[in-house]
């Protein structure tokens, strides 16, 4: 069995939410770390509710936040709007990312990557190896083949190292447990930093019956050795296409009443995005409201944390410097992490 698509939690079936809403102990720590390290675009995957994401934010990060569940991102888009916190929240399966390759500095995963069977386990390291950057860092924790839950529960094993859960919030939920050699190979391609083995030997949560349930965990700090990723648009730069305007200079956006397009903006019909959509386009050089364009490609905004380039055009014989050209999509490309490749 390939678990690689994530069950969501049933937020809905937690009575007390305050264990998800108060940041760990290591959190605290990294935010320190990878800080003095110069790091900045930071993902917290498996967000959950966002006591990381808010920590992150909070020290200075550009901080994407993603999770499966739509019910805990509604609730740090709240969160993150009544705080102010720059957070990018994005729905996603941790087996299938939704991100450029080299997308991110560091990526913080407590509890949350596990969540999954073996064949999935390695597509989600699959996946964590393609969005890191070189030298890029990565806390994660994995639970322990020695914790009771996998040694002396009895749970139903989907293979040698995964238990799913037949009760409670994480029903039919599966949970893999590692072991040092297991950790070893995972993380192959890494340079391990720290490796914890830790024993949280007193949880309420986990006394039935007067008698205390160890929950094992490892506590894994790593840093990815590989090569960048180099985007080629030698392709799209310089070459001509017709666009349809569907969102002409001055329109608002039909979301976001506030952001209102001070340029024109449309897609290409035949050409597929990493979204799955028609390739969007900023117009560049007109002074009104359009229904069609046809120009060449200037530029292509590349961004980092999310799954779509937006190609730049102009008229024929046009030239815009590089300040210009970012002075003119910051509307809308602010909100992203993002590098701008040009003629």
């Amino acid at each position: 069995m390939d678990n690689t698509k994530h069950i969501p939690f049933d937020w809905k079936a937690v009575d007390d939410t305050s264990t998800w809403l108060e940041p760990c102990e290591e959190s605290y720590y990294y935010a320190h770390k990878w800080k003095r390290e110069g790091r900045r675009s930071l993902l917290d995957l498996g967000c959950g509710l966002g006591r990381h994401s808010l920590l992150f934010a909070e020290s200075g990060f550009k901080v994407t936040a993603a999770d499966i569940s739509d019910d805990a991102l509604c609730f740090l888009k709240k969160k993150a709007k009544e705080t102010e916190a720059d957070i990018a929240c994005r729905k996603a399966d941790m087996a299938s990312l939704p991100f450029a390759d080299d997308a991110f500095d560091c990526i913080f995963a407590m509890h949350s990557a596990g969540h999954a069977d073996s064949a999935g386990m390695k597509r989600i390291m699959g996946e964590i190896k393609r969005v890191l950057k070189p030298d890029g860092a990565v806390f994660m924790t994995l639970c322990s083949k020695e914790t009771w839950t996998y040694a002396e529960s009895g749970l139903p094993k989907l293979d040698e190292n995964t238990v799913i859960k037949t009760e409670g919030p994480e029903q039919g939920v599966p949970h893999y447990f590692v072991s040092e050699k297991d950790i070893r190979e995972l993380f192959a391609g890494f340079d391990l930093q720290k490796v914890r083995h830790i024993d949280d030997c007193f949880e309420k949560r986990a006394c039935k019956d007067g008698k205390w349930k160890n929950q094992k965990h490892y506590f894994i700090e790593a840093v990815l050795h590989k090569e960048p990723a180099v985007p080629d648009y030698s392709g799209v730069l310089g070459s001509s296409f017709t666009c349809r305007i569907d969102r002409p200079l001055g329109s608002a956006h039909p979301r976001n009443r506030d952001i209102v397009y001070p340029v024109n903006y449309g897609f290409i019909d035949g050409i597929i995005a990493g979204d799955g959509a028609e390739q969007d386009v900023y117009v560049l050089g007109t002074d009104k409201p359009l229904s069609t364009f046809t120009g060449k490609v200037i530029a292509v905004c590349h961004r980092l944390n999310d799954n779509e380039d937006k190609w730049i055009m102009a008229p024929e014989g046009s030239a815009f410097t590089r300040e210009e050209i970012l002075r003119s999509i910051d509307f809308q490309e602010k909100f992203f992490d993002s590098v701008l490749y040009t003629l």
